[in-house]
């Protein structure tokens, strides 16, 4: 046992209860998919990819079996080779990812305690298990690691940065300060570059590792294209709604956002053969119509229900972080992509979908034309949540289940003969945590392909809000264009709810949603529309007042923070945003489209723009200096510049 560090425990001879049997079944895809985008270089097969290590997960393979991260027990647990656990190591509650060299150096991101943990790997039997050394670091989450195995890369979310450790002694070599929400880190062959991702940005950042951190380059994911829909003739005296891609609108065209679409959500990134980076992600169009038609006022974006406004996709990178930098992308049929891993021997690229429990074989990725060479479903997209794949030397790919807490073997040598017992379904490698009402919920919250939640299940409350955070995308519903805000640790008790109050509680809200969302499962012509149930809903709140609100900045200045304070006491700031949600309960006339505003919390302020209801003010100086489209919240102009920045810098503290 490690005092002070986190306790690791042998698990006996007893048996842990088994879990129900999952559905399993690998089938072949018969279509072909697209590729959008310029003609890819590579006509041969790739020689080479990146190292053992070059981007994290939850679950690394070593000699002695697995080492899988539960993230929602806050346990590290090394399994045998059949995934039966052998010993468990108790760290805190919402980990972030694993990752390793291949030599036995092993590093985990203890994310909720804001630490980077080194780990004695221990033995096949669990014996010596153990943290061998930590370092404090805001709140880590992706982790990955040069080629030399010299530097570990760490994504500081609540810093917004990314941090190069010495793997020897975790000392801290330089930062780099991106953007709000940094996930995914992936380190590139040669060691030269880290690419990082982002949910709320459709840019990836590209750090030259040999600048310390210095030159930094973005790589833009939105589309130039924009959505255009139409309404045409089809047949006699009917009408049809038709969604195509046209030109991007010109800057000085109003509406300008109407048909824009925008990448999201960037979970994983890797980089694989020829040096290419992959980029599995969301795809929006948050506002498909600037005046949506009467039946489709108050949905999301407005558009024809034909017509989805959202779908995922996987970005291929030609030349990542260089000027000649090409990207290609294809549609992906998996819901909420959050792991990858890449097989050089056959160039195939694994994708898992964390809201359908689906994961695609992508066949030739590097080339000109990859193909979807089969699919898997793991259960009935309902049970899993698969957020971890990793690959055995063998070729055996490893799945992990979230909410199962469960890993899984598919022996992948001949996929098209693969039979249900040609699986490996190991046992619970550790206990639930959460309470089962919370767990449910977490699983309704990611889950996507359910009509009872959105319309043919196109959409899931994850994809708006990544874990119960914000996609930082303005949304059109009926007359106005509401910002996206912030669940976790926000909502709880609170009430009302909505942008404009309108829903007097937080069931009543969620149950709003998802009409938004054309929510409603068709089971007769002549039977009502099957919804969620009750408990259901319920066990969705529960889940959603267990999220911890994001963790505020570290302030740079202490002073500046306390004079930012009082500045905002002194214009009577917190007479709307008081007590421990920096709310009042009530509802304000602005001059907005909606009749009247509600006061949202403050709370993870930094985290959550662009700001005010309509997501006008793209960041805080731009709302303190009354730029945005809301004048009458505050007078501002007799504010100094000085006063300002102190009050900037106490909301980021938030």
């Amino acid at each position: 046992m490690v005092s002070g560090l986190g306790a690791m425990v042998l698990i006996g001879v007893a048996a842990r209860a088994e879990l129900p049997k999952l559905a399993l079944k690998t089938a072949p895809v018969v279509e072909t998919s697209h590729l959008d985008g310029p003609p890819r270089t590579p006509l041969r097969p790739p020689a080479r990819t990146t190292h053992i290590g070059s981007h994290g997960g939850v679950m690394i393979v070593d000699s002695h079996g697995l080492l899988v991260v539960e993230r929602s027990a806050g346990k590290l647990v090394r399994a045998d080779r059949n995934a039966k656990p052998v010993a468990e190591l108790a760290l805190t509650p919402g980990l972030g990812e694993i990752v390793h060299d291949g030599a036995g150096a092993v590093f985990v991101a203890d994310r909720a305690a804001g630490r980077v943990v080194r780990i004695n790997p221990g033995d096949a039997s669990g014996q010596g298990l153990g943290v061998a050394t930590a370092v404090e670091l805001g709140e880590p989450h992706g982790l990955a690691l040069t080629p030399d195995g010299a530097t570990l890369l760490v994504t500081d979310v609540s810093e917004h940065a990314l941090v190069a450790l010495r793997t020897a002694d975790l000392s801290q070599r330089w930062r780099v300060e991106l953007g709000p929400e940094p996930r995914a880190v992936a380190v590139s062959r040669d060691g030269l570059t880290a690419a990082v991702g982002f949910l709320s940005s459709g840019s990836l950042a590209f750090v030259e590792l040999d600048s310390a951190g210095e030159r930094v380059h973005w790589r833009g994911l939105d589309p130039r294209d924009h959505v255009a829909i139409t309404e045409e003739e089809h047949g006699y005296e009917s009408m049809v709604t038709v969604a195509r891609r046209k030109e991007m609108r010109s800057k000085y065209q109003t509406p300008v956002e109407t048909g824009r679409r925008y990448a999201r959500n960037f979970f994983a990134l890797a980089f694989v053969g020829h040096d290419m980076l992959i980029a599995p992600h969301e795809l929006a169009t948050p506002q498909l119509e600037r005046i949506p038609s009467r039946d489709r006022a108050d949905t999301y974006g407005g558009g024809a229900e034909s017509i989805p406004p959202l779908m995922h996709q996987l970005a291929i990178i030609e030349q990542p972080g260089g000027l000649d930098s090409r990207a290609s992308f294809m549609d992906l049929d998996v819901h909420q992509p959050k792991a990858v891993a890449y097989d050089l021997a056959t160039d195939t690229l694994y994708v898992a979908g964390y809201g359908d429990d689906v994961v695609l074989a992508i066949a030739d990725v590097t080339q000109q034309m990859p193909y979807v060479d089969w699919r898997a479903q793991v259960g009935d997209g309902r049970s899993c949540g698969v957020d971890g794949i990793t690959l055995e030397q063998s070729g055996s790919l490893w799945i992990h289940c979230e909410f199962r807490r469960q890993a899984l073997r598919l022996n992948i040598n001949d996929p098209s003969t693969t039979k249900d017992d040609e699986w490996l379904r190991g046992a619970e490698l550790t206990a639930r945590v959460r309470s089962e009402q919370i767990e449910h919920g977490a699983e309704l919250f990611r889950r996507g392909g359910d009509p009872k939640i959105s319309s043919n299940g196109m959409m899931a409350c994850a994809n708006c809000h990544p874990e119960g955070r914000t996609d930082g995308l303005t949304w059109r519903l009926g007359d106005s264009i509401l910002q996206t805000p912030i669940l976790a640790g926000r909502v709880g008790d609170t009430a009302p709810y909505k942008w404009d109050g309108q829903d007097p509680t937080l069931s009543r809200s969620l149950r709003h949603t998802m009409e938004r969302l054309g929510g409603g499962e068709l089971v007769g012509w002549t039977m009502p529309l099957k919804l969620l149930s009750d408990a259901e809903v319920d066990a969705m709140i529960a889940y959603i007042k267990s999220l911890e609100p994001p963790r505020p900045r570290k302030p740079k200045d202490e002073q500046a923070v306390a004079r930012g304070r009082a500045v905002f006491e002194a214009e009577a700031c917190d007479g709307c945003h008081a007590g421990a949600k920096l709310v009042d309960g009530s509802q304000h006339a602005l001059d907005t489209t909606l009749g009247q505003v509600d006061t949202p919390s403050l709370l993870g302020l930094s985290n959550s723009r662009p700001y005010y209801h309509d997501g006008s003010a793209k960041d805080l100086w731009t709302l303190l200096t009354d730029r945005g489209t809301i004048h009458e919240m505050a007078d501002t102009s007799k504010l100094s510049d000085a006063q300002l920045r102190d009050l900037n810098a106490y909301l980021e503290s938030l």
